[in-house]
């Protein structure tokens, strides 16, 4: 399948120091959150590792969707953001659209067989011409002098070529359909939602078993477990150890956080404003410990309401006035059931009286007629 040309506002990077270079002087890339730059910057590690040295990705060597997430550790909506973001910067650019025979056009849905099996994406390395013409003679001269490892060098894993052609659906700006291929034969597999495991392949795979967000922990095995899912939802708490932020988080948790307090206290002041985020923490247990400041004095007590006892409190508030509520009900319903005697004896007596008062009224004017 022929590649589209490159345009002349874009050429190949000479080397690949002076890719990365463009990419992190960026202004797009400036105010970015930690956690964006560590997918990014998985991403981009990636490319580099399965380039060639025309600047080229190769399939063979690994560079399709499926072994490009699973090696940086991201999702495939996460790579197919990130390999939007280079292509709109003028930093990668898509020389093959991945296909398969279902979506490829010609094939009629995958029911021809044009004999190309699945393609996988082909992405060049280059850079915008506007961006080296404005770049400092110097610096780019030293950026494209610097001599720079092969992209098998940077890794001590061993690469194996993968069989061509590779497994992989459409890779365009829109992710990638889970779809399967239309069987070309009268002889059809069913589709399972879900992949089997065990050696026999009879029961499927079970997600693992994370602490809640919304409950307290309160032994150390259970500030270990919340720990862990705090590393799992925040990025930047994956350079510590779950040990050592239980360590740190120990009065938190303690004074009743749960693990939705902590990441709020972690974004968010007493007062209601978000804390500012200027770039990665360089020193993450002294961030850590600043946060948690506003929030907790030295003794451990907490100097303002955390989100889930703010929320347990309205509960019970509410949970309270349903009770009254309801309690008023049931005493009106008593009421109107069975009235107060005392009241109805009143009630008739005055009856009674009034009923008395008419009959001798009526008496005499019919005495007077």
């Amino acid at each position: 399948m022929a590649g589209a040309s490159i345009p002349d506002t874009l050429v190949p990077v000479h080397t690949l120091v002076l890719w990365l270079h463009l990419i992190q002087a960026h202004p797009a890339a400036a105010g970015r959150r930690a956690d964006w730059w560590r997918n990014t910057t998985a991403v981009v590690w990636q490319l580099i590792l399965h380039t060639g040295p025309d600047m080229v990705t190769s399939p063979r060597k690994g560079a399709t969707w499926a072994l490009l997430a699973a090696k940086a550790g991201v999702s495939r909506r996460t790579l197919a953001d990130r390999l939007r973001w280079l292509r709109e910067i003028g930093a990668l650019f898509t020389l093959v659209s991945g296909s398969t025979p279902r979506y490829r056009p010609g094939c009629r849905g995958g029911r021809v067989d044009d004999g190309l099996g699945n393609l996988a994406a082909q992405y060049v390395l280059t850079a915008p011409q506007a961006v080296l013409d404005a770049m400092d003679p110097e610096e780019l001269e030293r950026l494209t002098a610097m001599p720079h490892p092969a992209p098998g060098a940077l890794t001590e894993e061993l690469w194996q070529d993968v069989p061509w052609p590779v497994e992989v659906l459409p890779v365009e700006v829109t992710r990638t359909p889970s779809v399967s291929m239309v069987a070309l034969s009268d002889n059809t597999s069913p589709v399972y939602a879900r992949e089997e495991s065990g050696q026999n392949g009879t029961s499927p795979a079970t997600p693992e078993r994370t602490w809640p967000s919304t409950v307290t922990p309160e032994t150390k095995p259970q500030m270990l477990e919340a720990c862990r899912r705090l590393r799992e939802d925040v990025h930047v708490l994956r350079r510590i150890s779950p040990k050592h932020l239980r360590s740190l988080l120990r009065s938190a948790l303690i004074a009743g956080a749960t693990v939705s307090d902590v990441k709020h206290m972690l974004n968010v002041q007493p007062d209601g404003r978000p804390w500012g985020y200027t770039d990665e923490p360089r020193w993450l247990p002294g961030w850590i410990r600043y946060r948690l400041a506003a929030w907790i004095d030295e003794s451990g007590a907490l100097l303002a309401q955390l989100p889930s006892q703010a929320v347990a409190e309205a509960n019970r508030r509410r949970l309270r006035e349903q009770s009254e509520r309801a309690e008023q009900r049931a005493e009106a319903e008593r009421n109107r059931a069975a009235p107060d005697p005392a009241l109805l004896a009143s009630l008739r007596r005055r009856l009674e009286a009034v009923r008395r008062g008419a009959g001798r009224a009526g008496g005499a004017e019919g005495r007077v007629a």
